[in-house]
């Protein structure tokens, strides 16, 4: 029986062992650092779907409220000249007035990152009464624009972390 196994080798070498153990480590090493990467990859995507998951709420919030105002108030143009781009007003304020007579403030507070609605409630008779709450926070940017001579048409330009999203809302004053 002994002869039978003569020329026929039981184990692996050395040099067969190192070379396949760095074979497995180099296999290893490449796919570790793409689970890294995308993990990291969809850490982004997370924060920016997130971001802009804020913005869309509240922008959704603001159309609401723009769809069905009268008048804006401030930013508001002022001239009428031909010359429409030197007369664009923007702000981080948007002050405009609803069908009931109330007077609806989106309020940007740079230092807190976060946008404020103030609604100011004008009744018939008696004093009038003021309701305020933060509709979104850790936003870094909001600019209001009035954008044409009647008053109607306001953009808007908000940004959060990475999200940006830019929208106009035209005023159903009639």
């Amino acid at each position: 029986m002994h002869l039978l196994f003569r020329g026929k080798r039981k184990a692996f070498s050395l040099v067969e062992v190192i070379i396949a153990v760095a074979i497995l480590a180099v296999v290893g090493t490449i796919v570790a650092h793409w689970f890294t990467l995308n993990n990291q990859y969809q850490k982004r995507v997370t924060e920016l779907s997130d971001k802009d998951n804020i913005i869309r709420t509240i922008l959704w919030e603001m159309h609401k409220d723009l769809k069905i105002a009268r008048d804006v108030l401030y930013p508001r143009r002022t001239s009428l000249t031909s010359d429409t781009l030197k007369n664009l007003v923007s702000d981080s304020k948007l002050i405009f007035r609803n069908f009931d007579g109330d007077i609806i403030t989106y309020h940007y507070d740079e230092k807190k990152k976060q946008i404020i609605k103030e609604v100011i409630y004008i009744p018939t008779p008696g004093a009038p009464s003021n309701e305020k709450k933060v509709i979104g926070k850790d936003i870094d940017c909001v600019i209001f624009t009035n954008r044409n001579e009647l008053n109607n048409l306001v953009g808007i330009y908000m940004e959060s972390g990475p999200a940006v999203q830019i929208d106009s809302v035209y005023l159903m004053n009639e």
